[in-house]
């Protein structure tokens, strides 16, 4: 809620976007389905934003995600790029977050997917807490996405069709100064094993009672 929000606490420093990107590709494909491609189309020498670090990478990991969850259980591609360009008011015009953005040179990442796209009327529900077109517990992915984006005061724009896909443009101002080097995150280990003691709590009816069973 914090994060819908635009009220998390952020650690904000200069950073290089598509090499942020770059360092969390491991994370982004244990993260999606096996049938779905990740391709990369990262700007070299991109100028700086100036954000958190761990928030960009849930952005990045959300959307990704949730372009996976588009594609579904046939084979698909996903595509991030990273670019620097000019936006315009008109650019704005249609874009989230944007109503007080001035006209200026901007940071953008790209993420697209060739899934099963949306119709008009989920589209105009997709930043809104706990809607899903999936099954029940979805639906916090890009509300967050778009409070995080808030709190970094920038813009998104979302295009889809219904069987096109859907592209995700996040907008960042460009900052000056070079970029700071980022701690780069490790991925887990697909063999890892853990022991310990897990608690749950789960508002869902517990099942009966098996009869014959320890309390």
């Amino acid at each position: 809620m914090l994060a819908y929000s635009g009220q998390g606490r952020f650690v904000m420093q200069r950073l290089d976007l598509s090499a942020l990107v770059a360092e969390t590709t491991q994370l982004l494909r244990l993260s999606i389905s096996k049938k779905a491609a990740l391709k990369f189309e990262l700007a070299r020498d991109l100028t700086s934003i100036v954000a958190d670090p761990t928030q960009m990478r849930q952005i990045t990991m959300n959307l990704v995600i949730n372009a996976s969850d588009a594609i579904g259980d046939r084979p698909g591609v996903i595509l991030l790029g990273t670019r620097c360009l000019r936006v315009t008011r008109a650019d704005l015009a249609d874009a989230y977050l944007s109503p007080d953005l001035p006209e200026g040179e901007y940071v953008a990442l790209k993420v697209t997917d060739n899934g099963c796209g949306m119709s008009p009327e989920t589209l105009a529900r997709i930043f809104d807490p706990f809607f899903t077109t999936k099954f029940t517990g979805r639906g916090l992915g890009l509300a967050a996405v778009l409070g995080i984006v808030r709190g970094h005061r920038g813009a998104l724009k979302v295009e889809s069709e219904l069987g096109r896909g859907s592209t995700f443009r996040l907008l960042l101002p460009c900052a000056e100064g070079t970029a700071e080097p980022v701690a780069a995150t490790a991925a887990p280990r697909p063999d890892w094993r853990g022991t310990g003691t897990v608690l749950v709590a789960d508002d869902e009816p517990a099942d009966p009672p098996v009869a014959g069973a320890m309390p």
